[in-house]
């Protein structure tokens, strides 16, 4: 594993699915920088979508894992911030392409849709995986220009 740092958040329902993936990404020697939940008591989703989103657009760390129930409202939480490619992943095969098409800097796991084994192996996936760039750097830059002109817009209004 290649050294980095990882943002990693949850809310309450993917709480003991983050503290595993927060465990196996340490012992291989990942820096994690957990930003929250800290239990299982219920909590807002976004609130931590939008932590670990702005600490990956600010550069404090490289990529970043969300986990929620099904990690599709993380998502669009996270989608939010400019900078941001979340893709929510339930197979090692979305993992990777999300990684080698789209540069996805955010992974995004259900804790109630996939378990842990496969949870781990997605991780592994996507972190072993790198952006193909060629064609594909055109299309992530195609969505840059989507978030700029909509920067651009709203500075007017």
């Amino acid at each position: 594993m290649l050294a980095m740092k990882i943002a990693l958040g949850s809310d309450h329902a993917g709480f003991e699915l983050k503290e595993k993936i927060k465990q196996k990404l340490s012992a291989q020697g990942v820096a994690v920088d957990d930003r929250g939940t800290d239990s299982t008591a219920s909590c807002d989703y976004p609130d931590f979508a939008r932590a670990v989103a702005e600490e990956v657009a600010a550069h404090g760390a490289e990529l970043g894992i969300l986990v929620c129930s099904t990690g599709i409202g993380m998502s669009i939480a996270a989608n939010k911030v400019p900078g941001i490619r979340a893709a929510k992943v339930d197979t090692e095969f979305e993992a990777e392409r999300s990684r080698e098409h789209n540069d996805a800097n955010v992974l995004t796991l259900g804790a109630s849709v996939i378990d842990q084994d496969a949870a781990f192996k997605i991780v592994d996936k996507w972190l072993a995986t790198r952006f193909a760039g060629g064609r594909h750097e055109r299309r992530v830059e195609k969505i840059a220009a989507i978030e700029r002109e909509d920067e651009g817009r709203a500075a007017k209004a």
